[in-house]
């Protein structure tokens, strides 16, 4: 492998990765419309191009568990198969399967020595089995599916960042005007001639602060690079806690430095896991109340005051303002003076002290009083701020506002 092309490697890597990403949200979003051939074929053809290439680079490995999925997506393309829980699993612990290879070879160039012929077996066992319907019911989590939420989300940040070409221009001729008003400031200072010198001083600022936005602006993405992986997480906590929750996204298009969408991936993850879990009813609490057995949750982002604005919606039962109080005066959180202070928003946002918890039993998604806590402590240390609004028996908001860059730190400076 040492003389393999490392800007092919790379264009690999980021094309398989980002095909292992799009089968991920494609297969989530399937499983509402089992029938929908179109996505079904874009499924096909995003495992088939990840196959297609692992000849040239010789990564056996890799093409064998994608050969494995393709055949059974050209199974479900061809309509002699139906997109099944059980089928639903095995592809996605495909995707995870892909994940991990593309990963190793990223760092060593090497496939590495973990097997995968269970994955394999398995999807070949689905290829040939007899064809058998669709099952209404509400899938099981694929088998390596890690719901620690204390850990967060575990998924490592990104190295690198793509940058527009156009942009790329703008800043190289903004570094050469920058080095000729350098170079204009240097030379009228050795011969003392400042009559320019104002004239040269406005140039320079004029150039130092374009350069400054513009470099601000490679790192600007779309706060859809952070949600990509979120209709995963929202099926498989959703499956674990036996709940129906459909994920719905807006202004995924919002942008914001790239440092900030790192520091809110875990906040960003544990707020949807307690929302699935706490907030959302099960299915049959939610026909007794009237309500659709699909629980929703909705996640929008939009720039307003100069700040970002996230916020996550729920249809649940909302907050239960009594045991919270029970429980915070109980844990002796709050004082019981303070307590006769407090309205129910107040209240609502108690949930956010460290320890705080209302869970009766500890289960693998929450209950040990730890989470809440550490969102906000996650979002007020990048700048911003987070509040919960709760409405009994319909649901719960959480808002968070956000500064759109850390690389600006506002400052007021005072002389005497």
């Amino acid at each position: 492998m040492e003389s393999m092309d490392e800007g092919i490697l790379r264009e690999f890597l980021s094309e398989s990765l980002e095909n292992a990403e799009q089968v991920e949200r494609e297969l989530v979003a399937l499983e509402r419309e089992p029938g929908d051939l179109k996505r079904i074929a874009t499924l096909f053809r995003a495992v088939h191009s990840i196959k297609g290439t692992c000849g040239f680079f010789g990564f056996t490995k890799l093409a064998a568990v994608a050969h494995a999925g393709e055949n059974l997506l050209g199974r479900l393309r061809s309509g002699e198969r139906t997109l099944t829980p059980e089928i639903a699993n095995a592809l996605l612990a495909l995707v995870d399967a892909l994940r991990a290879i593309l990963g190793r070879i990223e760092a060593t160039k090497e496939e590495g020595d973990e097997a995968f012929e269970p994955l394999i077996d398995r999807l070949n066992q689905l290829d040939t089995a007899a064809a058998a319907p669709a099952q209404a019911t509400v899938p099981a989590p694929a088998n390596d599916v890690r719901l620690d939420t204390e850990g967060g989300a575990t998924a490592p940040a990104e190295s690198s960042v793509r940058v527009d070409v156009h942009l790329l221009d703008r800043l190289m001729n903004l570094v050469g005007e920058l080095v000729l008003a350098r170079n204009q400031l240097l030379l009228e200072v050795a011969s003392s001639n400042f009559v320019d010198l104002p004239a040269t001083a406005q140039r320079l600022n004029y150039v130092t602060t374009e350069l400054q936005e513009q470099v601000m602006k490679t790192r600007m993405q779309p706060i859809g690079a952070l949600w990509n992986k979120l209709p995963r997480l929202t099926r498989d906590v959703a499956a674990a806690c036996g709940k129906s929750v459909r994920l719905d996204l807006e202004g995924t298009e919002t942008e914001l430095d790239r440092s900030i969408i790192e520091a809110m991936r875990d906040p960003i993850t544990h707020l949807i896991r307690n929302a699935i879990d706490h907030g959302i009813e099960t299915r049959a609490e939610r026909a007794a109340h009237g309500k659709p057995e699909e629980g929703r949750l909705l996640l929008r982002a939009f720039h307003e005051g100069g700040k970002v604005h996230v916020e996550l919606t729920d249809d649940g039962a909302g907050l239960p303002i009594e045991r919270i109080r029970e429980s915070a005066l109980r844990q002796n959180l709050i004082s019981t003076a303070r307590a006769a202070l407090l309205t129910d928003r107040e209240w609502a946002n108690v949930i956010f002290l460290p320890g705080f918890s209302t869970a009766e039993q500890v289960t693998n998604v929450s209950g040990r009083g730890v989470g809440m806590d550490v969102v906000k402590n996650n979002v007020e240390r990048i700048g911003g701020a987070i509040d919960v609004e709760s409405r009994p028996g319909q649901g719960v908001t959480v808002r968070i506002r956000i500064p759109l860059t850390l690389a600006i730190v506002p400052a007021l400076i005072v002389t005497a």
